[in-house]
């Protein structure tokens, strides 16, 4: 199960990385957006590690994964990045 996560160094420049959703579910085959926000105005370059992806090994069986659940909203996407698609869920 991949987590996104923010870099203490650019943490320190004012780099925040995802203040939502870090978190990946297991079996989503796609496109991630990320998100970024800054505390003050800072300069990133091609190449500048800003943040880093974590991989956690799933144990036991998995119920359900992501690309085979009939309201996965963000399945088979054909572009990036995906605009949000929240007015889909069932509320």
């Amino acid at each position: 199960m991949p987590f996104l996560e923010g870099k203490s160094s650019t943490g320190r420049l004012g780099i925040d990385i995802h203040a939502t959703a870090g978190k990946g579910d297991v079996g989503f085959c796609g496109y991630w957006t990320m998100e970024i926000s800054t505390s003050k105005p800072v300069r990133i370059y091609p190449g500048m590690p800003i943040a880093q992806l974590i991989y956690y090994v799933v144990e036991g069986k998995v119920e359900r994964l992501y690309n085979k659940k009939k309201n996965a909203k963000y399945s088979h996407q054909e572009h990036l990045p995906k605009e949000s698609m929240m007015w889909k869920n069932f509320i």
